[in-house]
């Protein structure tokens, strides 16, 4: 896991949302509403974003990344990244994000944290979100 340095505290819900297929300039914006909208609950305290099956992202992801994570962070909740695929991955470390993110390795070690967890739908996926 990076982002080791920074303080870790328990979350009550969290909300595991997928993201697939590509992230670029096409849906960049669509990608941070999606990921706000996914977090409208109150009890949602983390929202962890699941980019195992992203096939590219350019640096519009990466801003709408930033956007929702400076939007989260200041209303006091917790956004990390969970197990990014290869071009995720190459994008996030090429820019050292992993000082910005927590990034984790698997969607289950970023969840260790929390006591409940949610499912949602990704704006590029033809998964349903559910409650578990």
């Amino acid at each position: 896991m990076s982002g080791q340095n920074r303080e870790s505290f328990p979350c009550g819900e969290a909300v595991v949302f997928s993201v697939r297929g590509e992230i670029d300039i096409a849906n960049a914006a669509q990608l941070c509403a999606s990921l706000l909208h996914a977090t409208d609950r109150d009890r949602c305290q983390c929202l962890v974003v699941d980019l195992s099956t992203v096939a590219f992202m350019d640096l519009s992801g990466v801003r709408a990344l930033m956007e929702c994570y400076r939007i989260l962070t200041g209303e006091g909740r917790h956004m990390v990244l969970a197990e990014p695929s290869g071009p995720a991955q190459r994008v996030l470390y090429a820019l050292h994000l992993e000082r910005t993110f927590e990034i984790y390795p698997i969607v289950e070690a970023a969840l260790t944290h929390t006591s409940r967890q949610r499912y949602e739908e990704g704006p590029v996926t033809g998964v349903t979100g559910t409650d578990q």
